[in-house]
């Protein structure tokens, strides 16, 4: 995957470079502009069948419009009536292609929003100014072969996003124990790589999965900053004191999926009135979204309150 999106941005500077340092484009009969950088030798694509390309598109003054490249996946687009149907413009130069071809092709901006991809041109593009496009066509497939190279293609994906998880969740656990240790909090850990301290035991049994449970929390960036509680006293407190909001406990039903994974895990620690405090990496909480005022990547430390077990 590295090696693909290294050699994607390698073919994307040496075609800028050489589309600003002179010039050699051709012409077609209906003004579509054109150079190949490098001509492939192999085959053509077929009524049916799927290129998987790389595709960057690029306004007047130089601003990356989209850039496959930056997405760090290709683009599959299939070869049938929709690359006949408009010359002098994208379609066009996608009947040129074949596999191994990287080419660059020039044509009204206008063309491109409304034609391709059949949407009003922003206002802050200008009408009769040239996108430059630049492809580089990866593979050619029959959509039997193409089935096959997207299982890979996500399978290779997932391995990646589990070896980033599994990078991030360990830096995670070096900030909350950095963060513990300057603190003089002494917390348990448990397999996931939640941290947690048990405030109060509670009584009785513990929530199973599939129980219905609720719950009080207010939920802190590492830093100290309140992001949600539903205790009022602390939302004036924090100075996040909401006059709109009810605050009571939030019911959810344990070991669903319906919270955060580090509320799952967490919350199951805790009998009926017990309290903690839970510090979820970010890999057991939102990852690598952001949510509101809580940044990608963010540790979250949780008061909690289990309230009840409702049944």
């Amino acid at each position: 995957m590295y090696k693909t999106i290294k050699s994607l941005f390698l073919f994307f500077a040496i075609a800028l470079f050489q589309s600003c340092g002179q010039d050699g484009f051709k012409t077609t009969d209906s003004g579509l502009k054109y150079k190949f950088v490098i001509e492939g030798e192999g085959v053509a694509p077929e009524d049916g069948n799927i290129l998987v390309m790389n595709v960057s598109y690029v306004d007047a003054p130089g601003n990356v419009i989209f850039s496959s490249t930056r997405t760090g996946s290709p683009m599959a687009i299939g070869y049938d009536d929709s690359v006949r149907s408009h010359d002098g413009g994208l379609e066009e130069g996608i009947r040129m292609l074949r596999k191994g071809d990287s080419l660059i092709m020039k044509f009204p901006i206008e063309n491109l929003y409304e034609n391709t991809f059949n949407l009003t041109l922003p206002d802050s593009l200008e009408r009769g100014t040239d996108v430059t496009v630049f492809i580089g066509v990866e593979d050619v497939f029959t959509r039997e072969e193409f089935g096959v190279y997207r299982m890979k293609m996500m399978e290779k994906q997932q391995e990646v996003f589990i070896e980033r998880q599994a990078d991030q969740l360990e830096e995670d656990g070096k900030m909350i124990d950095a963060y513990l240790k300057e603190k003089n909090i002494d917390a348990e850990i448990g397999p996931s790589g939640l941290r947690y301290v048990i405030i109060e035991e509670g009584e009785g049994e513990f929530p199973q999965p599939n129980q219905q449970v609720s719950v009080n929390y207010t939920g802190k960036l590492l830093n100290g900053q309140v992001f949600d509680t539903s205790v009022e006293a602390d939302a004036r407190e924090a100075d996040v004191y909401n006059a709109g909001r009810q605050y009571q406990p939030y019911q959810f039903t344990l070991g669903t999926g319906s919270v955060i994974r580090g509320w799952d895990i967490g919350i199951g620690l805790l009998k009926r009135g017990g309290k903690g405090v839970l510090y979820i990496p970010s890999t057991l909480a939102y990852g690598e979204r952001a949510n509101g005022i809580i940044p990608a990547n963010a540790i979250l430390v949780f008061n909690v309150e289990l309230v009840n077990i409702l049944n």
